[in-house]
């Protein structure tokens, strides 16, 4: 013991003056900030069958605290879980279905197609949204007609797309192009929706690499390793 110490001690003994309680050091508090964050964060990602599991662990305020916001988030998670196909919108529904509904809550993403009947590229887009659709039902997938969406519309111009959000055009494709040509596949559409931040998703493989091996044929399509009849 130093004498500096044992001098403090002998004051505090004959009541000269208090004790002094050291307090924790910076190094002590910045640790402990992080074991509380670190906690928190393992709490973040329990879900509401992994917090009853660990009830006995957590404290009564703080379970009930973790259970209430499980809860939000799924039934905001089921709010916008509300779509899973394509609709046929009308020229008279196109505001109320298409540039409105695109400012619901914080805001959707409406995937417009104008197509025309009888053109190859405009039946696999239809095609693959619908796979989509079912997949990402917070996203809300639409057609129309392009001459009924706006008059005298071209269809040459036909599979034009148009995605709406919080009530503008977010974003505008002209043809299939963009997703693999007639290769696209719903791989391709769903690749292409995740780049744009459409879609909140990750894929382990880029699907355009595989397009290659996909020939085009009148009556469909088939990969390279199947026999030709």
């Amino acid at each position: 013991m130093s004498e500096k110490t044992e001098w403090e001690d002998a004051l505090v003994k004959h009541g000269i003056i208090k004790k002094t309680v050291k307090g924790p050091t910076q190094d002590e508090i910045h640790l402990k900030q992080m074991e509380a964050e670190q906690a928190r964060d393992k709490l973040d990602d329990l879900t509401l069958d992994d917090l009853d599991e660990a009830e006995d662990d957590l404290d009564d305020e703080v379970l009930s605290r973790y259970r209430a916001k499980r809860m939000a988030e799924l039934k905001q998670a089921m709010s916008k879980n509300k779509f899973g196909e394509v609709f046929q919108i009308s020229q008279q529904e196109y505001k109320s279905k298409v540039s409105e509904a695109s400012k619901e809550g914080d805001g959707i993403f409406v995937f417009l197609h104008l197509f025309v009947f009888g053109k190859l590229e405009c039946r696999l887009l239809n095609q693959h949204m619908a796979s989509v659709a079912q997949k990402f039902k917070y996203v809300k997938f639409c057609k129309i007609i392009g001459s009924d969406c706006i008059q005298n519309f071209p269809d040459s111009k036909c599979p034009t797309i148009l995605i709406y959000h919080k009530g503008d055009i977010y974003k505008q494709v002209e043809g299939i192009d963009a997703f693999g040509g007639k290769r696209m596949t719903a791989e391709t559409l769903t690749w292409k929706l995740i780049e744009w931040k459409v879609i909140d998703a990750e894929m382990e493989k880029n699907p355009f690499e595989n397009l290659n091996s996909i020939r085009v044929h009148k009556t469909g399509r088939r990969h390279d390793n199947e026999d030709d009849f």
